[in-house]
């Protein structure tokens, strides 16, 4: 699990036009995805608790920030809710890849925590728990390392996705 630390501008995100999703319906995805999720229903997760919000059209000063990340990029904001759970996965980054004329493996996902750790935040990665984050704090996610991510706690965890290639990431 690589750890990087970044110097984040202040963002507005917490009012952001956001897309609900879930990690059991179904979504018109890979069958690989849509494989997955039906695993999820079988096994107990629900609507109620995989709801998260993500949005994707984000501002000239967060599209400033992911420049200085990476050159090719595609980036989202996430927000969990209290009881929210993201269950354990892989990203594919398949549609990243595809856009980009690159193989999937040559890609990464940089997760970067938009605020300070709060009690009940989680995320686990490679079996590893992630706590204690501070704003600016991030994660490089590439494919092949399951990992999961929650809210037990009492407040929305924000975080934002910036996905790019993994030779061309510029925060090392």
């Amino acid at each position: 699990m690589e750890k990087i630390k970044l110097n984040l501008p202040d963002f507005e995100y917490k009012e952001l036009t956001w897309i609900e999703q879930d990690n059991v319906s179904s979504q018109g995805r890979s069958a690989e995805y849509e494989e997955q999720n039906e695993y999820y229903r079988s096994i107990g997760f629900t609507v109620d608790n995989t709801t998260y919000y993500q949005c994707f059209e984000v501002g000239k000063d967060i599209h400033d920030f992911c420049k200085t990340i990476f050159s090719r990029y595609s980036v989202s904001i996430f927000k969990q809710p209290p009881g929210s759970t993201l269950p354990v996965h892989e990203d594919t980054f398949y549609r990243f890849a595809e856009l980009n004329g690159i193989d999937p493996y040559q890609c990464c996902r940089v997760n970067i925590f938009l605020e300070d750790w709060k009690s009940g935040h989680y995320l686990e990665i490679n079996g590893n728990p992630v706590l204690q984050w501070k704003k600016g704090d991030a994660i490089v996610i590439k494919r092949e390392q399951p990992h999961l991510s929650g809210n037990m706690g009492v407040e929305p965890k924000y975080t934002m996705q910036i996905t790019g290639v993994i030779n061309e990431l510029k925060r090392r």
